[in-house]
Formats: structure tokens, sequence, C-alpha cells
């Protein structure tokens, strides 16, 4: 199991922002007054009235039990008369960081040791996030190069991929052909470098693997923050093509993950309604607790009961919600095998995981 494959959705966390003047300090909650359960950056803006606001202001930012968060500001928009606007503010909190937060002027703390790098040189970006190495290279058919935590490799070669099939589905005779396209880097932009956030836009085509045809511009931004293990990705595409003949059977981000355990020790792991968690090896042992629990197991290969079939190793794995009532997961043990159903749920809340036991690459 070389490679593992998962579609990306960007997580949001909204605030709430009370207050209409800056004569007094204004009040940011999260949107559902609940704090997250794990720590997150998070970026949020906040309107001026016309002259409250002087053009180059510092604020810091208050959590509910007086702990001064880092911050990184930035302007938005400006009143005629020079007064801004609108500001642009990001921070990062750690897990439970409860709200109502505050906002006054003043002097912004700093990172907790965590200090955000961005490095360019060459056709290469280099971000560091004091929890996070992320490796981005300026042209070729990778957005992301390589990801590391901890010093070890979790992810490479992330890239968008398009299936691009030639034609409605038929009830009968042949399918439309479908073709692989893959991303194309054509420009690489950096629009923030820290602090507390650095965000890279990602410019490009999806590229044929087999042909010269180029389309679906798109537009990727990235987002790091400091002392964060995780990168918000925001996918933007353009449809260019033939509404009659071009429909796009599949579109996302690819990731290679590296694999240093042996199969029984490999993990697939799917969120499910109400806290709920699908959790699989890809060689599963007939039960056994410890592997149930992703613990490593020492040892050779699982059998069968009559000891001469080996059990089976599972290669791919998918989770499909076409619906808001319900999805399903599959699994087959190569690209030339049947898939196979796995379970079912009424909504997926979102999140993916493969690895092994000494870890890997989550997606949510």
């Amino acid at each position: 199991m070389k490679h593992s494959h998962y579609f990306l959705t960007a997580l949001v966390i909204r605030l709430m922002v009370s207050s209409e003047v800056f004569g007094a300090d204004v009040s940011i909650d999260w949107l559902d007054h609940s704090a997250p359960g794990a720590a997150t950056g998070v970026s949020f803006g906040v309107p001026w009235p016309q002259g409250a606001v002087k053009k180059d202001p510092t604020f810091s930012l208050r959590a509910a039990d007086g702990k001064t968060l880092p911050l990184q500001t930035w302007p938005l928009a400006y009143w005629p008369d020079g007064s801004l606007k609108w500001s642009g503010l990001a921070t990062a909190t750690g897990a439970g960081v409860a709200g109502p937060f505050t906002l006054a002027s003043g002097t912004s703390a700093a990172t907790d040791g965590a200090k955000l790098t961005l490095q360019q040189s060459n056709g290469v970006i280099e971000i560091d996030t004091g929890a996070m190495k992320a490796r981005l290279l300026t042209t070729g058919k990778n957005l992301i190069e390589s990801l590391a935590v901890g010093g070890r490799e979790v992810a490479r070669a992330g890239q968008l991929v398009c299936i691009l099939q030639s034609g409605p589905d038929v009830e009968e005779g042949a399918m439309p052909r479908r073709d692989k396209f893959l991303s194309n880097v054509h420009k690489v932009t950096v629009e923030q470098t820290g602090p507390v956030r650095a965000v890279v836009k990602v410019e490009g085509m999806h590229k044929a693997v087999n042909g010269p045809r180029e389309w679906l511009p798109f537009s990727v931004r990235l987002y790091f923050y400091a002392g964060q293990e995780s990168i918000r990705v925001v996918h933007t595409l353009v449809f260019d093509g033939d509404q009659q003949k071009d429909f796009i059977r599949g579109v996302g981000l690819t990731f290679a993950v590296p694999m240093r355990e042996q199969a029984h020790n490999r993990h697939v792991r799917f969120s499910g309604p109400d806290g709920g968690l699908w959790a699989e090896p890809i060689q599963p042992g007939g039960g056994n607790v410890a592997q149930a629990a992703g613990q490593r197991i020492e040892g050779g290969r699982f059998y069968a009961d009559n000891e001469k079939e080996q059990h089976a190793i599972w290669s791919d794995y998918t989770l499909s919600q076409p619906t808001p009532e319900g999805f399903t997961i599959a699994k087959r043990t190569n690209p030339q095998s049947k898939w196979v159903f796995a379970d079912a749920g009424r909504r997926a809340s979102g999140l993916a995981f493969v690895g092994d036991v000494s870890g890997g690459l989550a997606i949510s």
C-alpha cells in the first residue's frame, strides 16, 4: 500500500464579533460558543466605524481566562478619511480555549515558543510552523512536495487530480472514455509570511497524464499557523470545458503516504456520526484486540484458519456520501478487484486517517 488517496475539504472556524466602536474592548466568540477540541489556527475579520481606528493600529487578543494570545493583523479596507474600515486577524489557540475573547489596543503575545518561519530560494519554499515542516516547489505537478512532523515524513507528492469523462453515463454499450489529469503549477505567490499565519497561493491548470491537453484552471491557498500540525486548504477551480462532453467524474487532492511498518501494523480510519470512528488495519488479524486498538503487533503475517491462506491485505478504501442521508465505506485488495462493502452510516463527519502505528496523515 504505497499510495493512499483522499479528497480534502476545508474546515472553517468562524467567530462572532460584537461591538461597533473601538473606544471600548471588542468581544469575540466562537460561532456556536463551543471551543474546538483540538489546537487550531483561525482567521477572522472585524469591521470598524469611520474614524474609530487610525491607519496603523496595534491589537491584543485575550481569552476568557485572561491569557493573551498570539495575534497577526493586516488591513483589508480603509475609509475615505484614511481610518481603518476592516481588519484581518489570525491567531492560534490550544484545545479547549474558550471564549469570549477580548480584542483591545495593545501588544499581542508571542507564539509560545512555536516560531513560524518561511524561506524561499531557487524554486523551493520551506515553511516551519514549529510543529510541522512543509516543502513546496514553484513548478511541477506537486502543490506540496513533502510534509514532516517531528522530523518524520508523513506525506509527500500532494497533487490535484481530476478524472475527465467524455460524455454522460450510458445505460448500455461501452462507457465513455475517462482520462486522468494532474495539477501543473504555473505560479506560486507568498501572500503572508507570519509571525502567526503564512499563506501561499498556488495557481495552474490540470494537465492530461496521457496527452497535451490542459484545462480546469485552479487556485489553491495553503494556510499555515504557528505551532500547528495542520494545513488549511482552500481549493478553487474554474470550469472552462464543453458542458456537452466534458464531465468531471472526480476532483480532489491526493497524497502519497510513506509506510514503514508491516501490513498488519498499517491502519485506516474514518470518522462517523456522533463521535463514532470506523477503524481497521489493512490486514485484519481475526479479532486481535491489541491490533484493533492501533498497537504494534510483532511477528509474522496473519493467516486464515487453515494456516495456508494469508488474510487479505486491503489496498484501497473509499468513503462515499452522495446524499445527506447516508454514506458507505468500501474496500478492495487491488485495482483489478471488485469493491467490497465494509460499513455504512447516516452522515460522515469528514475526517480520514491513513498511516501505521508510528504515525500517518489525517485529513478533514
